[in-house]
């Protein structure tokens, strides 16, 4: 939301959240991990969070959710090249396992 378009109250509640303070576990979680460690948790959240997604998605046969998905997965493959590929993954759902 545009802060232009905001109360004033509204504008400073949100300013109040600039100077909170986090729990030491908080703090001391966040200057153990690294940026690209961060990065990589998140971009491993997401594939999760996709292939959930497409789960639900060809379980209930919406053709339309599975491509938008599958266009998610093939730009996550690519913004990581030696990472797992999550598309391996979804190609797997789709197909019948071998006897």
């Amino acid at each position: 939301m545009s802060p232009y378009l905001m109360s004033s109250t509204d504008l400073a509640v949100l300013s109040d959240a600039d100077t909170a303070t986090v729990s030491s576990l908080a703090a001391r979680r966040r200057s153990s991990i690294t940026v690209a460690q961060a990065e990589q948790l998140a971009a491993d959240r997401l594939a999760v969070s996709l292939l959930s997604e497409f789960r639900a998605a060809w379980s209930v046969g919406d053709r339309d959710a599975m491509s938008a998905v599958m266009l998610a997965a093939i730009d996550l493959d690519r913004s990581a090249p030696g990472a797992p590929r999550l598309m391996d993954e979804i190609h797997g759902i789709q197909y019948l396992a071998a006897a």
